[in-house]
Order: structure tokens, then C-alpha cells, then sequence
């Protein structure tokens, strides 16, 4: 049973074969080394583990410099300079993305083979069939993700002064703007009847999320020591996210492949302090608890933001609306503050954007009756509307 695109395979013999490139022949042909373990976890962490201690392989070119450094070989040295220095949440999501989709395409290419073209053709590919689990294609917005890794590896080589390493330009697929959803006044009353009727911890949260703005992450992780009901604020400091385990096979105790991240939100802006609004602080403080409880568990143990959002499409399922996401709730949030004319500014900084274009641009959708109240304000300095006014 082999691992798509990682070359590792189960032996018949039981053992798990990990294979790497070493180095390059005379005629720039790969030389490939097997390693072997008991265990699919244990090969891939050695694997790993020897791809980033490994030089770069090749006869120095006249400055000393590797000349047959692979693109695999570069993504792992940049992979582990910038383990340090960004959140590993981040850093498994960068790791993730080069195994699956980059390595297996363009790893064992030297990197003076690498051309704009051959990543011309890998976007397309991805495109059209990147999706490993359906075989479709992965959408604009993930491509552009990966290709921003290709992008920053090759920097990084660029500084490190590879003498091997071409310009290649790296275009971003075309994008276009995603689909928003957001809730008709309607549609929010009917949800909000159910989540009343529910009256749980689970309806709660949406509730907070509907009137508040949050996302999904940044509610699982509120406690209720996050909540000062003295002055009626709220304050956001922290996110919950299923994430790849790094250490998972490095050793016996750590055998799940994924763990549950307890961090800060995914920007400083979003560490913020919300105003709860006056007709939500009954209910807040009817649910409330001990402090170091979770909102969303009344209790210790921190919830899962996929088992959540399960609950969430339940709920949704007894409002005829199972067609909206959670995302949608902050989205509706938005659109009904720009509705009731809110400070756009306030409004930027209680969702926790960096700044204000982001609120106008990504999230708020204002609906055609807004538009037209808009529209028809013209008439106070349009001539034929007071002549309309005047014949009325």
C-alpha cells in the first residue's frame, strides 16, 4: 500500500520503504537511497529527519556553490529556516502543502531545471486534478497558496546564492471573488428562534457569533474568564484549530496524526475587546460559569472546532438553512451593521481586520434595499426630485 505522492511504500515483507534522492549522477540522472522501518511513521520522520541534515549534492560550481540542488532538496532547507519564526499551525500547514502537492511534482527536478513553464504546467495540473481525495481540481485561492511556498523557497535560495537557480516568475492563477453568504432578515429571525428555543451552550455560541462576529476558531476557544460582565465586554485572545501533529511517529507517546491547537488569533488585530451588546448580557450571564470553563463546553475540556460546526449544521438542519456555513454568520454580522449604519472604522476594529478596506471589501455586502435608501437620498439635490416633491 503505497503513500501517493510521498514515494513510500508497505514491502510485502512488512516493512515500510521510504525512498530520497541522495545525489546526481554525471548525466544529472537522480541517485535514489531506500530507508527502511517496522512502521509508515517511522520511515517518513527518518526520511524527513536525513533530507534536512543531507548537503546539497553535486560537483560546486566555481564559486563553491551545489550545483544539483533539487527543488525538494531547497523546499526542506527553507522548510526548517523558517520553523522558528512563524506559528505551527502555519508551519504544518507549509509542510503539508509540500508534501502532498509540490514535492511529489516538482521535488526531484535540479533546481536549474526549474522553469516557468514546468510550474506553468503544475498550476494547470492542479487545477484541473489536484485534489487527491475526489480527483477534481483544487480551487484558484489553494493554488495561489501554493504557489506562494514555491515563491518564498525560491527567495530564500536566491539570498542563499545558489548558483543554479534561475529567475522564474511564479503568476498567481486568476481569482475571483468568492461567493459571500449571509443571511435575509428572514432567514436570521428563523434561525435565532430555534437557537432561543435550544437555550444550550452550543446555541449559545452561535448567538455570539450572529451578534459578535466571531469566527468559528475564536469561539471554541473563549472561557468564561474572557467575559467581563461588570462592563459587558467580551475579549478575544485566543483560537482553537485541528492541526498536523509534527511529532506524530518521532516516538511512542505520540501517536495521533493531528492535535488540537489552543493559540492566539491569526493576527495581532484580532486580539480585541468587544462591546456585548445590552440584549445579549441576560443570556451571557445565564450561561455563565466558572471562569476557567470553556463557553461552548461549560467545563474544562476544549472543543472541537469540527464536532462544533457539526452541531451548528444540525441546528441549521430544523431551520430549513443547512445551505450556510459558519462563516456566514460573521458575514451577516457585518452586512447588518453596515445596514444600521455603523462606523465602519468601529466596525473593522470589532472584527479584528487590520484595517478598514479589508472590512469594505471581504465582508461587508450591503443588499439592494440599501442601495436604494442610498439612491434615493439624491432626491434632497436633484432638481426634478424636488419638482416631484413639489407636483406630489
Amino acid at each position: 500500500m503505497a503513500r501517493h505522492g510521498e514515494n513510500i511504500r508497505k514491502r510485502k515483507d512488512g516493512r515500510w520503504e521510504a525512498r530520497m534522492i541522495c545525489g546526481y549522477r554525471e548525466d544529472g540522472r537522480a541517485r535514489y537511497k531506500s530507508i527502511y522501518r517496522k512502521t509508515y511513521a517511522e520511515v517518513k520522520a527518518v526520511r524527513n529527519q536525513m533530507m534536512l541534515q543531507m548537503p546539497s549534492g553535486g560537483a560546486p560550481d566555481a564559486e563553491g556553490r551545489p550545483q544539483k540542488t533539487s527543488v525538494a532538496e531547497l523546499l526542506a532547507e527553507w522548510l526548517s529556516s523558517v520553523r522558528q519564526n512563524v506559528k505551527e499551525s502555519t508551519y504544518s500547514r507549509y509542510q503539508a502543502m509540500i508534501e502532498k502537492h509540490i514535492r511529489p511534482e516538482l521535488g526531484a527536478l535540479p533546481l536549474g531545471e526549474l522553469s516557468e513553464e514546468l510550474v506553468d504546467r503544475f498550476v494547470l495540473k492542479k487545477l484541473r486534478q489536484g485534489n487527491l481525495k475526489s480527483g477534481g481540481g483544487l480551487s484558484p485561492k489553494t493554488v495561489t497558496g501554493l504557489l506562494s511556498v514555491i515563491r518564498l523557497a525560491l527567495e530564500y535560495g536566491t539570498r542563499r546564492g545558489y548558483g543554479c537557480l534561475s529567475p522564474v516568475m511564479v503568476r498567481n492563477p486568476r481569482q475571483s471573488a468568492p461567493k459571500i453568504q449571509v443571511f435575509t432578515p428572514d432567514e436570521q429571525r428563523k434561525l435565532e428562534a430555534v437557537l432561543l428555543d435550544e437555550d444550550t451552550a452550543v446555541s449559545f455560541g452561535i448567538l455570539v457569533s450572529l451578534y459578535m462576529g466571531l469566527r468559528i476558531g475564536e469561539v471554541c476557544g473563549l472561557r468564561w474568564g474572557d467575559f467581563d460582565g461588570e462592563n459587558g465586554i467580551l475579549y478575544v485572545g485566543r483560537s482553537v484549530q485541528r492541526i498536523p501533529n509534527l511529532e506524530f511517529g518521532t516516538s511512542p507517546s505520540f501517536r495521533a496524526k493531528t492535535k488540537l491547537m489552543i493559540d492566539v488569533p491569526k493576527t495581532d488585530s484580532s486580539l480585541r475587546q468587544i462591546p456585548v451588546p445590552s440584549f445579549l448580557l441576560p443570556i451571557f450571564k445565564r450561561h455563565q460559569t466558572e471562569s476557567g470553563f470553556y463557553i461552548l463546553t461549560a467545563g474544562p475540556v476544549c472543543p472541537e472546532p469540527r464536532a462544533y460546526y457539526r452541531k451548528y449544521k444540525k441546528l441549521l438542519e430544523k431551520c430549513g438553512l443547512e445551505r450556510f456555513n459558519y462563516h456566514a454568520l460573521r458575514h451577516t454580522f457585518a452586512t447588518r451593521c453596515v445596514e444600521n449604519d455603523f462606523d465602519v472604522k468601529s466596525l473593522s476594529e470589532i472584527l479584528g481586520h487590520a484595517n478598514i478596506s479589508t472590512t469594505l471589501q471581504r465582508y461587508v455586502h450591503p443588499s439592494l434595499g440599501l442601495k436604494r435608501r442610498h439612491m434615493d437620498r439624491l432626491e434632497t439635490i436633484a432638481v426634478c426630485g424636488q419638482k416631484s416633491g413639489q407636483e406630489d
